[in-house]
C-alpha cells in the first residue's frame, strides 16, 4: 500500500525575489516549515479549481509543491 502524497502551499507577491511556504490557517507566510499547512492531493485540487483559483489578490503567484517522503 503506498501512502498519501502529500503538498504544501508557496506563495510570492510582486516584491519578494522567492516563494514561501503558507500557513494557511493564519494566512500568513512562514520561515520554519514546521508551520506551513500540508494539503492532501484531494485538497490540492478542491483549492486548485476553487478558491485559488480565481484569487481576490491577482499580485500573488501561487505553487503547490509535493511534500518529499525522504
Amino acid at each position: 500500500m503506498s501512502s498519501p502524497t502529500y503538498y504544501r502551499l508557496y506563495v510570492k507577491f510582486p516584491e519578494d525575489k522567492r516563494f514561501a511556504p503558507v500557513d494557511w490557517n493564519r494566512g500568513t507566510q512562514v520561515v520554519n516549515l514546521i508551520y506551513a499547512s500540508l494539503f492532501s492531493g484531494e485538497e490540492k485540487e478542491r483549492l486548485t479549481t476553487g478558491d485559488l483559483a480565481h484569487p481576490s489578490n491577482s499580485q500573488l503567484t501561487w505553487e503547490f509543491r509535493k511534500v518529499s517522503d525522504e
